[in-house]
């Protein structure tokens, strides 16, 4: 979708206003009148930061989609298995609830695919009711019975499950390696655009020449000479199609204080949960760069990126540096440093998977 931001105007602009409304965020006094303003651009940045999204003020797609998903209740429609699947907080509430009562292991992601529906088959075969995997009337009234159960349950933290039988050699797991050449990403700082594509680009070449060594199959999401995936609904749908054991998507963080460095993970954090995996390999690489390369810890942090809530496999995003800080742009910029990331994210990869 195009991207709206300040000043931008229309009947798009008029639509993100009335969801804004009905879901409580003020407009000011200028209210709903189609002109994308300062007070809806902070009725925006409220919105992204409640929902875990990175908090830029602009509507792209992944804060759109968003939006669209808080806008249905559960209870306000039927949900079930279907193509395109049904999505929104609907969908997420169902998950949370039946992950509270221990019919669901896995992120909370507001898509009804296939592992709610058959949480959702165990839950009604257990209530004695239709086990037709449909969350109608009945079913959602029996879960609402349920709720005092649920909601005492503060938080509700599963790890995704792949094969508890034994433990995988380091050559049985198989890796995503991501990173975005999609502008919508960089929002604000376009100019910076060709610089990150080719730094985050040099970075997962050179984690997949060191993971190689260890004879451990890597995938990258966007092929340099195809030329797919450049989208993140696109490299997300492929990552769920590689049956990975775990996806690494690298970026670089800005801000309009060019003395802002350091470097972050993220990995994906619910409504009630978060991915035990995604928080330990977070956490490996974070004190792995911070650590080793001596820049400023900028912490761990949860998130509902759609790269980390919408694929299957445990998932983190790396931003080891401030593109828009100069000293870090010119350090970037080298090969040398570049490898060293790598190195760092490598070596947490390798610790990581030696423990599962």
């Amino acid at each position: 979708m195009e991207i709206v931001k300040k000043n931008s105007s229309g009947e798009k602009v008029t639509d993100i206003q009335r969801r804004l409304k009905l879901l409580g965020y003020n407009l000011g006094v200028t209210d709903i009148d189609g002109i994308f303003g300062t007070e809806t651009e902070n009725a925006t940045r409220k919105f992204q930061q409640d929902r875990g999204l990175l908090v830029t003020g602009v509507i792209d797609h992944e804060t759109w989609q968003e939006l669209v998903d808080a806008g249905y209740k559960i209870g306000e429609r039927m949900l079930y298995l279907k193509h395109p699947p049904f999505r929104g907080d609907d969908v997420r509430t169902l998950q949370v609830w039946l992950k509270t009562l221990g019919f669901y292991s896995y992120d909370e992601n507001g898509i009804f695919s296939e592992k709610t529906q058959q949480a959702l088959v165990g839950f009604q075969k257990d209530m004695n009711i239709a086990d037709d995997g449909i969350a109608g009337e009945e079913t959602i009234q029996s879960l609402k019975g349920l709720k005092r159960i649920i909601i005492s349950k503060e938080t509700s933290q599963f790890p995704l499950i792949k094969s508890p039988d034994r433990k995988k050699e380091l050559r049985e797991n198989k890796i995503i390696l991501d990173y975005s050449e999609n502008i919508e990403d960089m929002n604000s700082s376009d100019k910076y655009l060709n610089e990150k594509i080719y730094i985050c680009r040099s970075v997962v070449n050179f984690c997949r020449d060191i993971l190689t060594r260890y004879d451990i199959e890597t995938l990258l999401s966007i092929s340099i000479d195809e030329k797919h995936n450049l989208f993140l609904s696109d490299r997300i749908e492929y990552a769920n199609r590689s049956n990975a054991d775990l996806l690494v998507s690298i970026n670089l963080n800005y801000s309009i204080d060019k003395d802002a460095n350091g470097c972050s993970c993220f990995y994906f954090k619910g409504l009630k949960s978060h991915s035990i995996p995604g928080y330990r390999i977070a956490n490996l690489i974070q004190d792995r760069i911070t650590g080793n390369l001596k820049v400023q810890d900028c912490r761990v942090h949860g998130a509902n990126y759609a790269i980390l809530k919408e694929t299957n496999m445990t998932s983190v995003m790396v931003e080891p540096a401030f593109i828009s800080n100069p000293k870090e742009r010119e350090r970037l910029k080298e090969s040398g440093y570049q490898i060293k990331i790598s190195e760092n994210i490598v070596e947490a990869i390798l610790e990581y998977l030696s423990d599962q």
